[in-house]
Formats: structure tokens, sequence, C-alpha cells
């Protein structure tokens, strides 16, 4: 799936404190979705999207590929972050789904990362630990 991608410049968008002079990168897209399967698809997309970003995300401290689910708005966000999840690197991967029918389950959007994350080469290259959250970073269970 060929997701369209927006880039912008901001300030932080997430808690933890930036590594790059406050700012972040954010790679944005929306995605409508009709099935399971397309939601899928999308997050696969946006996986894919992030791991193209791995080489020039990764510092000295970077420890978590950390995936946060925020119910609310129905958004994805990707960062590499440190141990303590307070240092995020510059890109952030960020997709919302716009739910034609019903919303997305976290535990099938855990399962999709964890399941997708097995087989992704790019992934597999670095010494990265895979985390999902759904409201705080404190509370990630690892993938």
């Amino acid at each position: 799936m060929n997701l369209n991608w927006a880039i912008e410049k901001r300030e932080a968008t997430t808690a933890a404190i930036m590594v790059s002079n406050g700012e972040h990168v954010v790679h944005r897209c929306s995605v409508e979705y009709y099935s399971d399967q397309d939601a899928e698809i999308a997050i696969n997309a946006c996986i894919d999207k992030t791991c193209g970003l791995l080489d020039s995300n990764i510092q000295y401290h970077s420890r978590y590929l950390l995936f946060g689910w925020d119910t609310t708005s129905s958004t994805l966000t990707i960062v590499v972050t440190d141990d303590e999840k307070q240092r995020d690197s510059r890109d952030v991967v960020q997709c919302q789904f716009v739910a034609t029918d019903k919303p997305l389950d976290p535990e099938d959007i855990q399962f999709w990362i964890k399941d997708y994350l097995t087989t992704c080469a790019a992934f597999l290259r670095y010494s990265l630990i895979a985390a999902f959250h759904r409201e705080s970073r404190a509370n990630c269970t690892l993938l």
C-alpha cells in the first residue's frame, strides 16, 4: 500500500526531550480503512517508512522502537527513543486511521506490529527493542 506522506518540521510532538534541538520531522499520513486487512496493510507501510528512516534516526543512546497508539485520535506514532524513553530521535512517523464502520482494537494493532516485525529484514538489522504503549510510555509492552 502506498501512503501519501506529508512532512513537516515542528517543535517536539511527544513528551520526550528532543535530541535535535527540540525539533521533530514528522512524517504524517491519514488512512481510511474499510476492513482490518486494510488497517494491517497500512500499519505495515508505516513500519516500512520508519525502517527506511532508521539509518539517520539511530543515535548512541537509542534503545527502543516505540509504537504508541492514541485511542482518542486513532493515531499510531512510531519513534526511536532511549532507555528511559526520554530522548527521541528526530524523525517521527504518524498515521491517523479514519474509521468507516468500527474503531480499531489496540490488541489487533499490537499483534499486527509484532507479526510484521518478526519478518521485517530492515528492522532486524538493528539492535532495537520494539515496544508498544497505549496511554503512557511508562507502561510499555515489549513486542
